[in-house]
């Protein structure tokens, strides 16, 4: 397997075009504005991130589905990038004017629990970030949904990002505040979140041995890790760059085999 480690600064031409959609997408209930913007401005470099990752990875037109679409900013983004996107999300009609607007594709569903509104091997790639450690029902349900639809071929990915439990952060939370998360905060405010946002906050962060167990029962070939994110304390920075697997998020590069 091989292990990569993403820069420290993102393509400032591809967060260009990131930032471009912050300004343009809003939700349709004013309620959720202040979670969108905060949202967007903590992670408009890891979502320009991903969208160079999947551009080097993928050939324009082709077909990509992306689990957890809002807020919307990769989707679109991918869109622009002549890509054939399609988006799933528990709610959309939380942003259903900007989907509009930007002449998105994004069909609702309920991943934990409902069947994908999709063919067999219909998609080339599907994006399934940030959502690993968001489920609260069962993960295993989901995610083959996500290996029936796409194609089998070698050349075709699964692209999973979440938080790094075993990283810098993670290590000092479980040593030093005895928290078994290295990016949520609060418990009760995570699940707190599914009545106040539309969605589940944190629920469970992984080891990257875990997740590479996990994909492979489900069937997919975990090809490469790419170790991510960065700290705000010089002595941290110093750490990861020592040490890459202390970042604070990875992303898994896996593959659907050609007989499945």
């Amino acid at each position: 397997m091989e292990i990569g480690s993403e820069l420290f600064t993102s393509c400032p031409e591809t967060l260009r075009t990131i930032e471009s959609y912050i300004g343009r997408i809003s939700p349709d209930n004013t309620e959720l504005a202040q979670w969108f913007n905060s949202h967007a401005s903590r992670h408009k470099e890891r979502i320009a991130f991903d969208l160079n990752m999947l551009r080097e990875g993928l050939l324009q037109r082709t077909r990509v589905l992306e689990v957890g679409s809002i807020p919307l900013l990769l989707t679109a983004a991918l869109t622009k990038c002549k890509y054939e996107v399609t988006g799933i999300d528990i709610s959309p009609e939380r942003f259903a004017y900007s989907i509009r607007q930007l002449g998105l594709t994004v069909l609702k569903c309920d991943v934990e629990r409902e069947e994908l509104p999709i063919e067999e091997n219909e998609y080339d790639a599907v994006v399934f970030n940030e959502l690993l450690e968001h489920p609260r029902v069962n993960p295993i349900f989901a995610l083959c949904e996500v290996f029936r639809v796409m194609k089998p071929h070698g050349i075709l990915f699964l692209f999973l990002s979440s938080p790094n439990l075993w990283s810098l952060m993670g290590i000092g939370n479980f040593l030093f505040r005895k928290r078994a998360f290295s990016c949520a905060g609060d418990l009760y405010a995570e699940y707190e979140k599914l009545g106040k946002l539309g969605h589940m906050g944190y629920v469970r962060e992984y080891t990257s041995v875990e997740v590479t167990d996990f994909l492979g029962k489900i069937g997919f070939v975990v090809e490469k890790l790419i170790y991510r994110g960065t700290y705000s304390s010089k002595k941290a920075q110093a750490a990861i760059r020592l040490f890459p697997t202390l970042r604070p998020f990875i992303s898994y590069i896996a593959r659907k085999p050609a007989r499945a």
